[in-house]
């Protein structure tokens, strides 16, 4: 092909056809800058498909990470329930003249266990140290963002830093003063949380009775403790429930953006 052109550019000067020379070397210029600008297109096209393809699989993998928080998110909310609910029998049995209580408490369950929260993070943190403007929807990318930045690091905070929420510390003195341990084990299942990719241990407590009715019955302090860990509880589980609402909006933005660049 360029032979060719050179040929003719060589014919047209031979013949000393000048404007004719001229008008061809214009065309020929024409034709190479088309052939630069199609070139140039088609590789904007690959780049751009390559960061569809890369922007794709980003959000799929922080789809999977928020769907896999939503099993630790719910094994958390289940046992605060647990925890909050013998709570209460127990601070409506000690504010009660009788001495023994109406309905069956488990006690251990009212102590509680310490619980942490886990947040798979890691997709979304490569995404950050990589390029996270590869996100084209920038809506969406504050919606990410904030999820990680925002909502999921103060959950972190409450459930796993910071030693006002975690009544288990300050309830515990109380139960060494006025239970014993039965000496049995109080099994509670945790098969349902668990999947190929995220695993729970069995929570495992040790059976309490109660051993000193009337002491417990008059320590004001204890009934303001357990009335604060109630709140307390309460108000990590309507943070759960706000996060897992949080996660349920993301991932339908994520659903709908896929759809669109898919």
């Amino acid at each position: 092909m360029i032979k060719f052109f050179r040929r003719i550019r060589f014919d047209l000067m031979e013949k000393n056809k000048t404007g004719k020379y001229f008008k061809y070397a214009i065309g020929e210029i024409v034709l190479v800058v088309i052939g630069i600008l199609i070139a140039l297109s088609i590789n904007n096209w690959n780049e751009n498909r390559k960061e569809r393809v890369q922007e794709i699989k980003n959000l799929k993998n922080i789809q999977q990470d928020i769907l896999l928080d939503t099993v630790d998110i719910m094994y958390n909310v289940k046992y605060h329930k647990l925890f909050q609910t013998s709570q209460k029998q127990l601070l409506n049995y000690i504010h009660i003249k009788d001495l023994q209580p109406k309905e069956i408490i488990k006690y251990e369950l009212a102590l509680g266990s310490p619980l942490i929260f886990t947040l798979h993070e890691s997709s979304f943190t490569n995404l950050k140290d990589n390029n996270i403007n590869i996100i084209s929807n920038q809506e969406l990318k504050k919606q990410i963002s904030n999820h990680y930045d925002n909502i999921s690091k103060v959950m972190l905070r409450v459930e796993n830093d910071l030693g006002e929420y975690k009544t288990y510390n300050f309830l515990k003195p109380y139960f060494l003063k006025y239970f014993s341990n039965e000496n049995k084990v109080s099994k509670l299942g945790d098969t349902e949380f668990n999947n190929g990719d995220y695993y729970n241990a069995e929570t495992t407590l040790n059976t309490l009775i109660l051993a000193d009715t009337l002491g417990l019955k008059e320590d004001r302090a204890f009934k303001i403790d357990l009335a604060e860990s109630i709140a307390f509880i309460g108000f990590k589980i309507d943070m759960y429930n706000h996060l897992l609402e949080s996660i349920h909006v993301l991932n339908d933005s994520i659903s709908s953006e896929l759809k669109k660049i898919e």
